[in-house]
């Protein structure tokens, strides 16, 4: 399959390949073996190898994070040279990179992440923003340090919010952040350099995040009043420099807004807003009156989402990285249709997806994908005319061994409609086989035909694997995810339950062998599965599943959008009483894996000790497993390969094919 080797390369980034590419001959090795047999399971709860490679804004480096068994480490490239430099590195305990980004072809931004707790037990999750030299050891600064003058000795949560990375002042980056006052973001200009702040808009009442231009001018606040659930866009007028109000919504009741971004002209924005019930892409002129939008991008059937592509070249956005369940890049921009058009008719055989582009646009980094490739990144010169193999994510996942979704729809015991994604192992034969039903977590998220690795993981050792969108998804318009609002346990466990009869009825599930499989809301869909229909699976595994929804709901009187989220969540005490697993655990017919991590500030570790402790009350077979310090996301590796250990000895015990 073509990516799997190298193109024949200019000789200035031979050594990159020797660095990079040339590691992935594992590829090759697992090329040889026979198409049924099961990978090492190391395979899956590995890391990916390389992830968020960009190219500085000169085309001449690279920047990406790369794993080596459980460190991450901050990678930076010479293209010309080859040479390697490291300026940071992680074991993915104490800290974990949200991401990392070029300031300057010379500075680089890295946000991390931890966990942290409150003096009344609360676990919360903080985030810090740090800049250090790309290409030489330097001292790291952190750009947000704490103001002696902020009340109660105040430090910000969440310091990583970069709104504008000011294209013609590459010295300075603009954040917002609460670091005068809890909760009221002010933004500042961050010297990249030495750290230094300079206020440029001071907090101002229930403005939760502020949005700049590309001239680096705060022209949109966001005000959120929680008592109401109202979201306010007001928009500073440049004739008038006054402040209008241009959109309200109400959360949850009403279809989001939200802000894609701007264009080269400060009166040029971008935003999602709501096309005839599927969220759409349009431009607002902000110089008249009534902020006229034009439709750029719409779907009658899916949700448009993503990011806007800026060619800083071109002074003006020519596309989105458009993210429709497998993401792509759409442009409007003539010279990048074309562009697009001759990478689509190179590569007919996936999806290309241009990640970022030098500050010339005659450079940039690809990103090929399909169902049977999981990723693959690539350096391309358009004056060149050439195409580099830099790395694969997941080199031992390969064509042989992965197999494509396909999209399934099937109806609900009401009529409704829903989407699911099947994935058939290779050794299906055409006759019922052991089955698991994957639902994704959120509840208001989606799954799609893109790889994820606990499909693959699952599929691989010889198991159906479907993974609905039950209604409360994401993806289908504002209509169709509200129904999730007060859902948890009714309708949307009864698609699950649909799903299961979709598949028995076209012969693809064996209806004595179906096991339900979840983590987050989906491991609370697993303990309900459990619970409401003892009989329908054969066994359950939750990771950070929710068992007592009346103890999650208390817990929102530490948010601060409690009311958005009571609202959410369901007020109702008595249904969630009802549809709370941890009370019908004297219902359980099937033997239950739980697995939870001490340290998880979303879903705390309570929710799956109260389960185990109700579950041994009444005998009912189960597994309680709990990660020391373990988060939410899996983000230690060796969680992660005790957490698919135990996963696999449950399935091979109690699925058998």
């Amino acid at each position: 399959m073509f990516l799997r080797t190298c193109f024949a390369a200019p000789l200035r980034v031979s050594v990159l390949l020797a660095l990079i590419a040339c590691s992935l001959t594992p590829a090759l090795v697992h090329a040889t073996k026979t198409q049924h047999q099961p990978l090492p399971l190391e395979v899956f709860y590995k890391d990916a190898m390389i992830e968020d490679i960009e190219l500085s804004p000169d085309g001449t480096h690279l920047l990406a994070l790369k794993n080596v068994g459980g460190d991450t480490v901050v990678m930076v490239i010479d293209l010309t040279t080859g040479k390697t430099f490291y300026p940071a590195k992680t074991d993915n305990e104490e800290f974990k990179f949200n991401w990392v980004s070029w300031a300057n072809n010379d500075r680089i931004l890295m946000s991390l992440r931890f966990d942290s707790r409150m003096q009344n037990g609360v676990k919360y999750m903080q985030t810090r923003l740090l800049a250090t030299d790309a290409k030489k050891p330097s001292k790291m600064i952190t750009l947000v340090k704490p103001d002696d003058d902020a009340p109660y000795g105040w430090v910000s949560q969440y310091q990583d919010n970069v709104i504008s990375y000011l294209p013609d002042d590459p010295e300075h980056v603009l954040i917002s952040v609460d670091r005068e006052l809890p909760l009221h973001q002010t933004v500042y200009k961050a010297n990249v350099y030495t750290g230094r702040l300079t206020r440029v808009k001071k907090h101002s009442g229930s403005v939760r995040s502020w949005f700049a231009d590309r001239q680096g001018n705060v022209r949109i606040g966001e005000h959120y009043d929680d008592k109401s659930r109202k979201v306010t866009y007001k928009i500073l007028d440049s004739a008038t420099d006054k402040w209008i109000v241009a959109w309200e919504y109400v959360v949850l009741d009403e279809p989001d807004i939200s802000i894609a971004g701007f264009g080269s002209n400060p009166n040029e924005l971008y935003i999602f807003a709501d096309h005839e019930g599927r969220q759409a892409l349009y431009k607002v002129d902000l110089s008249k009156p009534g902020f006229p939008r034009e439709l750029m991008l719409s779907d009658d059937s899916y949700d448009v989402s993503g990011r806007l592509i800026y060619s800083h070249a071109h002074k003006e956005v020519v596309g989105l990285y458009y993210n429709d369940g497998s993401s792509r890049s759409v442009f409007w921009n003539k010279e990048f249709q074309a562009f697009q058009g001759g990478l689509d008719k190179a590569l007919p055989d996936t999806r290309n997806y241009i990640v970022n582009m030098s500050a010339d646009a005659r450079k940039y980094v690809l990103y090929t994908t399909n169902a049977t490739n999981p990723g693959t990144y690539m350096y391309g010169d358009r004056d060149a005319k050439t195409l580099t193999h830099l790395a694969n994510r997941y080199p031992e996942l390969t064509e042989d061994v992965l197999i494509e979704k396909e999209t399934r729809r099937y109806k609900a015991r009401d009529g409704l409609e829903l989407e699911g994604f099947l994935s058939l192992p290779k050794t299906f034969a055409n006759k019922p086989t052991a089955t698991i039903i994957l639902p994704h977590g959120g509840p208001m998220s989606e799954d799609g035909k893109e790889f994820d690795m606990f499909s693959t993981f699952m599929a691989n050792r010889g198991y159906v694997v479907f993974q609905p969108n039950f209604r409360g998804s994401s993806g289908y318009g504002h209509d169709f995810m509200m129904q999730a609002v007060g859902g948890y346990g009714l309708e949307m466990q009864d698609d699950l339950e649909d799903a299961v009869k979709y598949l028995v009825d076209e012969k693809i599930a064996d209806s004595k062998k179906v096991c339900i499989v979840g983590a987050s809301y989906g491991g609370y869909a697993a303990l309900m599965g459990a619970t409401k229909t003892p009989d329908l699976f054969q066994c359950a595994v939750s990771f950070a599943g929710m068992s007592d929804l009346v103890k999650m709901s208390n817990r929102f009187r530490y948010f601060t959008n409690k009311n958005t989220a009571r609202k959410q969540f369901g007020e109702d005490k008595s249904q969630l009483k009802e549809t709370s697993p941890v009370n019908m655990a004297e219902r359980v017919k099937i033997p239950i894996l739980l697995i939870h991590g001490d340290d998880d500030t979303s879903v705390p570790v309570e929710q799956s000790r109260v389960m185990a402790r109700a579950l041994k009350k009444h005998g009912k077979p189960h597994e309680y497993i709990e990660l020391e310090e373990g988060t939410h996301y899996l983000d230690y590796l060796p969680h992660r390969q005790q957490t698919f250990e135990a996963m696999e000895k449950f399935l091979q015990t109690h699925l058998k094919i």
